[in-house]
């Protein structure tokens, strides 16, 4: 069993449904390929001014340990 959230589940700050959403990287002069990742997103924390650096840091606390 996995800790990961997953798209579907719900955000641990305000229990909405997460969402997916296309995360892109461009790169200019390499042989490959713009790379596009998909990170999840909660719309109810990242348009709400003051939860919005909660849930930054709560993603990369998670993320980064």
């Amino acid at each position: 069993m996995t800790n990961e959230l997953l798209h579907g589940d719900l955000c641990p700050l305000c229990g909405q449904p997460l969402t997916l959403v296309p995360d892109v990287s461009v790169r200019s002069n390499v042989p490959y390929p713009t790379r596009t990742d998909y990170r999840l997103h909660c719309r109810y924390c990242a348009t709400d001014m003051f939860r919005a650096q909660e849930w930054n840091d709560l993603m990369r606390a998670r993320y980064e340990s």
